[in-house]
Parts: structure tokens; sequence; C-alpha cells
């Protein structure tokens, strides 16, 4: 989705390798090829319809992971969003964890925002009041960062659940955000969308935005377990590796990457996970990012992220906005 006039390869192009097996954490929690992408695209390879692998096509996160690893460059965030696009086309009842299709968000009243960086809190941001202010104080204060009155958040939702998109909405959703510099995105899954979109904006999250404005990086030790937000992260793979790295070699904290340097979820900002952590499988794939270390803080960028590792953990977990 980022790059529109590329040519995208769909499930054809998948060998069968198996590398993104080592970061799904569906395989992990369930040991199960079906509910798996590589298991979806053999499938389909096979002949298999949408409708007869709808288990797994509900069942992916969307976490992103997938992405960067597989060896054949193949466009799984987008070829998984078509795939559940091309179910709901058939299926008459959708998941209890769908957005529900009678919310309507208009255009803010207030017309375009004019700062150098805004905010779009998403939904689990806005929550908190507390920390959304912490975050506009870090990117500047009130003169240089705002926060959006239209974050996109139904637009990331009916994106990931394949639901149509309205071209009506998504223009003055952008509309809102065109005059600012950088948009500071919380939810990960919007970065794809909003690269086609914009292309000439600097989309970041929440973690490079305020690690490069406020010197955050001088609060992060050997000691502390750095949580990448997993979906705007793989979804600028190339370029952010590089940031991450450099940042974990500067402070010495560890981080939620493998040796390939895929950022391993909790799944905790999915659709799925907003319905109930438990069931989604959040606090096990916690306990796999957190197996065999010894912390003594996480500090984590998604704020979905505090209530998984504050479920699992007796150590202290602080959103980076509280740093």
């Amino acid at each position: 989705m980022a790059n529109s006039k590329k040519h995208k390869k769909g499930y054809e192009a998948c060998s069968g390798c198996g590398v993104c097996l080592l970061v799904c954490p569906l395989w992990r929690k369930t040991s199960s090829m079906s509910a798996t992408r590589k298991g979806r695209a053999r499938a389909m390879q096979g002949g298999a319809t949408p409708e007869e692998i709808a288990s797994s096509i509900d069942a992916c996160l969307m976490c992103g992971s997938c992405g960067p690893a597989c060896p054949e460059e193949i466009s799984i965030t987008e070829m998984n969003i078509e795939q559940r696009r091309r179910l709901n086309e058939s299926r008459t009842k959708y998941p209890s964890w769908y957005p529900k299709s009678d919310k309507t968000i208009s255009a803010a009243p207030h017309g375009p925002l004019r700062r150098s960086a805004i905010l779009l809190a998403g939904e689990c941001l806005s929550a908190d009041p507390e920390a959304t202010s912490r975050v506009i104080r870090l990117l500047g204060g009130d003169k240089k960062a705002a926060l959006a009155h239209d974050d996109g958040r139904d637009i990331a939702a009916d994106m990931e659940a394949g639901l149509p998109l309205n071209d009506k909405r998504i223009k003055s959703f952008i509309a809102n955000i065109s005059n600012a510099d950088t948009l500071v995105v919380a939810e990960g899954l919007l970065h794809f969308a909003l690269m086609e979109w914009l292309p000439r904006k600097k989309i970041k999250g929440l973690g490079e935005a305020l690690m490069d404005s406020a010197s955050l990086s001088k609060s992060l030790g050997p000691d502390d377990i750095y949580i990448i937000e997993s979906r705007g992260y793989h979804s600028d793979f190339e370029r952010l590796v590089k940031y991450y790295d450099r940042l974990r070699h500067e402070t010495g904290c560890q981080m939620n990457l493998d040796l390939q340097r895929i950022a391993i979820p909790t799944g905790a900002s999915s659709l799925q996970a907003r319905h109930n952590i438990e069931t989604a499988g959040c606090l096990d794939h916690a306990r796999w990012i957190m197996k065999g270390r010894r912390v003594k803080r996480i500090v984590v960028e998604d704020l979905a992220d505090v209530k998984v590792f504050q479920s699992i953990s007796d150590v202290p977990v602080v959103h980076i906005s509280g740093l």
C-alpha cells in the first residue's frame, strides 16, 4: 500500500519456505499451520476459496511481522486485507470483534490544523487524556503540535476488517491533517495508508517522534526492555530497522526484536484484542517476548501494551510518554 506503482506479489508467489512462521504469534500460540499466512497461501494455491479458510483469515492479528520477514517480498499485509475484503463479500454475519457499521464520524468542523506536528492519537491513546497531553507537550507544546480533531480511527478499523472505504470520508480526513509537516500516528496500521495517500509527509510512530523531539533515549538503559509498536515499525521496516538498531546500541536497552530485527508483537492493538486481549492471545505473546529476560522496567510505545504486560509481569510498565 505504501507504493501503489510497485508491482505487488500475491499468494501465488509464496514458495512455502516458512520464514514467516518464525515471527507469527498465531503459529507460536497454536502450532497449527492452518492459522498462518503460509498455510493460507498454500491453501489458496491449491484452489481454496476465502470462505473455506475463513477461520484462518479472521484469526490474523494484522501485526505486519510476516511482511518484512518474507524473502519473496510479498505484500502480505495488503494481501491479508484483500482476503478479508473478499470474504466479507460473501458472508452475512461478521465476527463479534468487527467494527460497528452504524458508527458515523464526520470531518472536524474546525478546519485544517496548522502545526508542524499533528498527533493522530487513535482509540487507545485518546482514552487517556493525561498521556495524550504528555505526548503533545513532548512534541513541543501547543505552539508546535496539536491533537487531530479527526484521527481516522474508523478508517483504520474498516481497513483492518476489510470493509469498504468511503472516498469522501478519506478526503475529509486528509483535509484536516494536510497542513502538518509531520504526522505522529499512534495507530500503526494507518501508517500504510497514509504513506500512500500523503507520500510527501513525514509519518512517524510515537516512539520515533518522541525519541527525536524530547531526547527520551537518555532515560533508557540496559535494565529496560523497549517494546516497539509492531504495525508502524513493519510498515516502514527498511528505514526504521536502522533507527531502532541505533537506539538499541546507544542506550543498551533490550527490545522485542528477533535476530531478523522483526518486532515480536503482542497484538494488543488488533480488533480482536480490543474485544478481548486474552482470547486474542496477547498475554501468551507478551510471555513469549519476556521469556528468559531479566529487566527492571518495561517501556512500551503502544498504550494498549501497558495492560498486557502488567497482566503477565511484576515489573513496572511505563508508556513512553511517562519516561
